[in-house]
């Protein structure tokens, strides 16, 4: 019998476990209110990242910076963020998710505050060091954050819906950067923008003691947690013992660890050309006027919104009918080369409306991969799931800090059809990388 070696266990998905079970001993939902602190630790972080460019005219005029200034603060933050996100991950794993979100929200929460006191320096040269100097460790202290929520919702949510709780914390991020342009520029206007990092800073804090007071690294732990609950999670054991050394080791040396990493480098490149320059694009390439470009840019980017939830969903119904190596490379290999196909397109048609709409879902697309390769990259790394994550986005980091020039430097070359076909073909790159990724079902694997 040729049976297929990938393919998982069949997982009841929950309703079915409802029906079989007492009414009056049905599971609690402390599963869903971890996750829903974790969407919030994420949204705010990138409102965080995206506070500063949202605000950036009134900055410069106040600091008396240059875009050349904004630009090495901007960097500052990038680069520690790249540099420590492997340390960070380790981390995760070493403290556990649950110490780790508590350094890392009272950490950003202080920074977020410093980052607004930074603005009443009135030299501009001391102004633009202490900025270098906050935003420096802000980056720093952000890099254990997704690791440890990925950590989190290994622990706290069943296989069969791990692609579609990811899909939401990590679909929290597009909220933020959604938001910080109109909540930070009305805080601003009424507070001042030092005094809404202040605010802002508070609510992180705040955020954060809830998540100290009522988080927990896994359901064994929490006192509320009913034992129908942790017999649905399959939670028995409490956290994992600290990584050892050697687990580094041995990522580094997973050929499917690597190329997953690569994958997201090619994913990260299209999402920050799109990010950084898609708003030039509509305004100056395409010569729209300047409310028109703005309101494109912010339909375009609520794409990643819906996108990144369903490819979760999607990715968790395929692992029960493809099984596990398919059901998880499925989603993204097509999500990349639709990415790759409309953003080629959007860039040859005329119509505002079909620019806009192709890009709409060009952007769709690529959201679609973000949780599939994101939980597959947990899942590798077992007990070490937080390393493992933080290697393949460091991987997603790199391939954005490089986006931005290269793209620039091709369309001045070239023309700006050439520089987003760019990001195309690192889409196809990404789908040849996922046809040599071999994943195993976490049930089976030696990681765990």
């Amino acid at each position: 019998m040729n049976e297929n070696p990938y393919k998982s266990p069949q997982i009841p998905a929950e309703p079915a476990f409802f029906r079989d079970m007492d009414p009056f001993a049905r599971p609690t939902w402390v599963r869903w209110q971890m996750m829903v602190i974790l969407m919030g630790f994420t949204c705010l972080n990138h409102f965080h990242r995206q506070s500063l460019p949202a605000a950036v005219s009134v900055i410069m005029r106040d600091c008396g910076f240059t875009k050349i200034d904004m630009g090495w603060i901007y960097f500052s933050f990038l680069l520690a963020y790249v540099i420590f996100m492997v340390p960070g991950g380790w981390l995760a794993d070493w403290l556990g998710g649950k110490r780790a979100l508590v350094i890392s929200g009272l950490g950003t929460a202080s920074l977020v505050a410093a980052t607004g006191l930074c603005g009443y320096i009135a030299i501009p040269t001391l102004a633009f060091a202490a900025l270098l100097v906050v935003r420096f460790p802000m980056g720093l202290l952000t890099t254990s954050l997704f690791p440890a929520a990925g950590r989190i919702a290994q622990a706290w949510i069943p296989f069969g819906s791990r692609g579609w709780a990811n899909g939401l914390v990590l679909g929290a991020t597009t909220i933020g950067v959604a938001a910080a342009p109109t909540v930070f520029n009305f805080l601003s206007d009424v507070l001042t923008w030092q005094l809404a990092c202040l605010l802002m800073g508070v609510i992180t804090a705040s955020l954060t003691m809830l998540w100290a007071f009522h988080g927990r690294n896994s359901p064994a732990e929490h006192p509320q947690v009913n034992r129908a609950e942790q017999e649905l999670i399959g939670a028995v054991q409490k956290s994992a013992a600290p990584p050892a050394a050697s687990d580094f080791g041995r990522m580094l040396m997973n050929p499917s660890l690597l190329l997953l990493t690569a994958n997201y480098a090619a994913v990260g490149y299209y999402e920050y050309t799109l990010f950084y320059w898609m708003k030039y694009y509509f305004s100056d390439v395409l010569k729209y006027p300047e409310q028109t470009s703005r309101y494109f840019t912010s339909v375009v980017a609520l794409a990643m919104v819906f996108a990144m939830p369903l490819g979760g969903i999607l990715s968790d119904v395929l692992v029960r009918t493809w099984g596990y190596r398919w059901g998880r490379a499925a989603v993204p290999i097509f999500g990349m080369l639709g990415s790759a196909v409309l953003l080629f397109v959007a860039t040859r048609v005329q119509g505002q409306l079909a620019v806009v709409s192709l890009f709409f879902l060009a952007h769709f697309a690529i959201g679609l991969c973000e949780a599939p390769t994101w939980v597959a990259g947990l899942e590798i790394g077992g007990k070490s799931c937080g390393t493992s994550a933080a290697i393949v986005n460091m991987g997603g980091n790199l391939g954005g800090l490089f986006a931005p020039v290269v793209t620039v430097y091709v369309a001045d070359k070239y023309g700006w059809n050439a520089g987003f076909l760019v990001a195309s073909l690192a889409c196809l790159l990404g789908v040849v990388l996922w046809l040599g990724i071999r994943l195993k079902h976490p049930a089976t694997s030696s990681n765990d």
